[in-house]
Parts: structure tokens; sequence; C-alpha cells
């Protein structure tokens, strides 16, 4: 047994590999992370011994689980340093950026934790290395891996900086696809004889093995790290517990409720537990969109595309019930209201409830397999009729392991004032405009060392909305005044005058076309004062009361 030499408290009990009969060693392609705590000696120096082991206690089973949610082994914690490893005693495809992911989910933990508990200075690092190495297979615990590997991992993480992931030049060739990198120099590592090239690992970029990509320009994910935790933490509670779960992301159009989605989808989809995603657009226009985005969830579980005849689209949807769904009876009860939602069979006079009864069937059957996760985008656009169904399945389902998410402007709560009041397990996260210096380090990661008159251009243009700031960088490279350097961005031109992005022009018409006559009116002549003005100026030039200026949403105060 191992001690803490700060607290006193024990680490582990591990048996040594010599006592594990039936070990064999082959040599093997595995992925070695090794993870320290920094500052830790200057936190518990201010603390008492019970504080101390506490903290150590979160922070070694917020390791185990990091590891073990990502599909890894706890190898051996060393005082406050942690050993992980994959590719052993099973392999996978994409071992080693789950070591990666895993790596830059731990740091962004330790990091949260030492905000929580008042101790800013705490930090950890982390250095992930591939490559082979002697494998005790039989081994379960400290002696699994050996040899040169081991060492040269540790010693990565020794030169990383406090909050960062450092990885060798194998594990970066193998997870680029997914994990953009920057070099972190040369350096000198005990018992190489040349300096040895590392990389820094920056953020997730793809889904797994580069399958799903964003497209085009994507800025860095920032300031919105406790929204993605927050969504993580409830989807794991959704699936250990066997509890439905709403989540209702609203916030202004480009404030980042699709980055957040996104940002957790390429989360989930490197974790070892197999997760069914569904996601579905709500169309704000056009004939027979009243269960659209429900649709498209379907045909993405039937792999069903939109220009598939309907003969085609029935065929995969029975090949899908078949596969899902093992009850005959069910099987014959769903498929006709499934057929019907994608448009695939003969319309029929069903009854709403046992339309909603057979879609609710379907999506509980898939959660007795694996946890399903569903997002709704743009659910203003919603029909009452969706509201409605989504609310039900909540409701009926909230013993399955069915995790919702909703993507919506502030529109919906004037559609629907009591959303998510009904239910059991909801959670409402409204997104605000990105603090100042949040916007700064979003604009240093997209242009390192934009002028400074530029960035204040941008700044003052965006008020903190992401997508303004984005789009407004996407309009300067479209125009040749920035040109690509590795994954960011330099001013090579003369930028005069800064417009608005014709990409916005339609956003800011539809939020303007979405308003009442009065708002728009009350906008126009509000402009005309200019970018801020007064309630009693506004009800003057407009010639209306100062309490009807006031009570528009549009009147600064």
């Amino acid at each position: 047994m191992r001690f803490c030499t700060q607290c006193g408290s024990p680490l582990e009990v591990e048996a040594p590999a010599a006592a594990q009969p039936g070990a064999t060693a082959e040599r093997r392609l595995v992925s070695v992370l090794f993870a320290d705590l920094v500052g830790f000696t200057t936190v518990s120096e201010s603390r008492d011994p019970e504080e101390t082991r506490e903290l150590l206690s979160r922070y070694f089973d917020t390791c185990r689980r990091l590891i073990g949610v990502y599909g890894g082994t706890v190898e051996k914690f060393i005082g406050d340093a942690v050993m992980a490893v994959w590719g052993t005693p099973v392999a996978t495809e994409d071992d080693a950026e789950r070591a990666v992911r895993a790596a830059l989910d731990l740091v962004a933990a330790v990091s949260a934790l030492g905000d929580e508990v008042d101790a800013p200075g705490l930090r950890a690092r982390a250095g992930v290395l591939t490559g082979e190495a002697a494998v005790n297979v039989g081994a379960v615990s400290e002696g699994m891996v050996a040899g040169d590997l081991v060492n040269t991992a540790s010693r990565i993480q020794s030169v990383a900086e406090p909050g960062s992931v450092f990885v060798g030049d194998a594990t970066r060739r193998a997870t680029e696809q997914v994990i953009a990198y920057e070099p972190a120099g040369e350096h000198e590592l005990k018992g190489k004889q040349e300096r040895v090239p590392l990389w820094r690992a920056q953020r997730i970029v793809s889904a797994r093995r580069g399958e799903v990509t964003s497209d085009g320009l994507e800025a860095p994910f920032i300031g919105r790290e406790r929204e993605l935790r927050q969504l993580k933490e409830l989807f794991h509670a959704c699936s250990e517990e066997r509890k439905a779960h709403l989540v209702s992301i609203t916030g202004v159009a480009g404030i980042g409720k699709s980055r957040l989605a996104w940002e957790f989808y390429k989360y989930f989809d490197g974790i070892a537990e197999i997760v069914y995603w569904h996601r579905g657009r709500c169309l704000a226009y056009g004939e027979g969109v009243t269960y659209w985005a429900l649709a498209d969830m379907v045909r993405m579980r039937c792999q069903i595309a939109e220009d598939d005849q309907p003969a085609v689209a029935l065929e995969k949807l029975r090949a899908t019930l078949s596969e899902q769904l093992l009850d005959e009876e069910e099987r014959r009860f769903i498929e006709p209201a499934l057929a019907q939602l994608l448009g695939a069979g003969e319309a029929e006079d069903a009854d709403r409830q046992e339309l909603f009864a057979a879609w609710r069937l379907f999506f509980e059957r898939l959660s007795d397999t694996s946890p399903v996760v569903l997002v709704f985008e743009d659910l203003q656009w919603a029909d009452a009729s969706l509201l409605d169904f989504v609310e039900y399945l909540l409701e009926w389902s909230r013993s399955h392991r069915l995790y919702v998410i909703t993507l919506a402007r502030p529109e919906l709560l004037e559609k629907r004032p009591t959303w998510g009041a009904g239910q059991r397990s909801f959670t409402s996260i409204y997104l605000e405009p990105l603090a100042e210096q949040a916007m700064e380090e979003l604009l240093a990661g997209l242009v390192p060392g934009m002028p400074e008159t530029l960035k204040t251009q941008i700044l003052a243009r965006a008020e903190g909305v992401p997508l303004y700031a984005v789009e407004t960088v996407r309009m300067l490279l479209d125009r040749g005044l920035l040109e690509q350097e590795d994954s960011a961005y330099r001013v090579v031109g003369e930028v005069e005058s800064l417009e608005v992005p014709e990409t916005l022009h339609a956003l800011i018409a539809a939020r303007l076309d979405g308003l009442s006559e009065e708002e728009r009116r009350l906008l126009q002549d509000g402009a005309v004062l200019g970018k801020t003005f007064s309630r009693k100026s506004l009800a003057s030039l407009n010639g209306v009361e100062e309490t009807r200026a006031q009570g528009s949403a549009l009147a600064p105060g």
C-alpha cells in the first residue's frame, strides 16, 4: 500500500505483476497516458488534512471515471500522478484517439475542480505516447505495460505546461484527423540522445476517426465549457439512472446553440459506450413539415435518404425494425405509424395518440439497447403538435434512457410559455453573449496577430455573438484579405471598412420579420437615434407613451 506524501491517505492497493499467475508477455501497439497535478503542494499547505484528502479523492475518482468512459485502463497511481493504457487487454482501432480525448477532458476537469474548490492554481498536465511496448496480457493492474514507451510518456508529461496535453509524433499522426495540434517544440528527454519533437493537443475537430467534420471555418470552442460539462454530466446521469431527461438550450441566433450540440456529439462519439444519436431540424415553411424533425431522426436511424422512393424507404424501415424489435406484434404496431411519418406508406386517418404511442415505443426499444439522444434544432419553428409529442415522450418514457436536447431561440417561450415546466427531469440552459475576453480569445484562435483596430471593430460589431465574429472573418477570407496558415488565418490585405457579411443579412432580416409591426416601427425610429438611446427620447420621436416603449423588447434602457 502506498500513502500520499501530503496527507498520509492511502492511494491504491495493487498486486505486483509477479503475483498475477498466468500473465504472458507480448509486444503490442498501445497508447500510454501520464497525467500529474500541478500546484497541489501549494493548495494542500493552506488546507487541513481532511480537506486535502477529500480533494485527492475527487481527483482520483475523476481520473478513474474519465479513463473508463474512454475505454482505457488505469494502470496505477503514483502519488498524485496517474498512468493509464489503451490497447490492452482489448485493442481498438482508435485507441490513440481515445487516449488523447481522455487527456484533454482530464486536464479540463482538474481546472474546473480547482475553480470549484477556490484553488485556481490547481491544474493538471498530461502526456500521451503511442508505440510498441511489452504487455503482460494477464495482468489486471500495475505491471500491465513496461518498456521505454512508459518512461518516455512520463517524461513527455513532465515537460508539458500546466493545463496542457503534449503528445509524441506517432500519436499525432494517428489522431490528426480528429484532433487539432500545434507544435510544442523539441525537448530534451532523459534517456534520449536527440531532442524529441512534441505536439500540443488543442481541441477535437471531428467525430471519431475523422468521419464527420464541421463545414467551413470553425472557431475555437471558448466560453461554453461549463455548459458542455453540464450536458455531459446530465447525459451520464440519464444513462446510469435510466431516466429520460430534457435539456432546453435557448439563445438568440448565432449565440452558439448548434456549436454546443456539435461539441457534445464529438464527445460521446469518442467514448467507449455506444450511443444512438438522432438529429432533426424544424422547418419554418413548406407543406407536411409538422413532424419533419422527427421524420429526419427516423430516416437517420434507418439510413433512408430523402430522395429514396417510398418502396425503398419502407424496405429500409422494415430492416431496422427487424433488427431492433424482437417482438413481432410490436413491429406490426410500429411499422404503419413510422411509414406514415416518413410518407412511405398509405395515408391513414390514424388517431394521434396511437401515432404518438407507436413512435414512442420505437425510441424506447432503441434505448433498451443503448442510450438514445434526440436533438431538435430550431424548435422555435416547431408546430404545436411536435411540441406535444416531445412532452408526451418525456412523460410516458421517463424510465428509459432518452436524452432529449432542444435548441431554440427565445421565441419558443412565446409560443409555449410552459415549455419544460411539467417535466420531472428538465434542465434549462440559456446562452448569454460571450464575455469580451472570450471573444478576444476566439478571434485570436482564428486569426493570430489580428491588427488591434480590426479586432476592435469586429468585437464591437459582434457584441458577444460568436457567429457574427466568425462570419466577418469568413467574409475577409473570401475577399482575399486573409490567408490560411496551418489551422489559423493571418491578415494579408488592407481592411479599410468592415461591412456586414452577406450571410448575416438574411439572419438579421429574418429576426426583423419576426417582430410585430409596432416593434419594427420602434426599431426603425431607434436606428435614427443611434446605437443607444433612452426610452423617453424614443417615445418622443415615435409619438407613443414611454411605458409602451419600455414594454418593447427592443427598447434599451
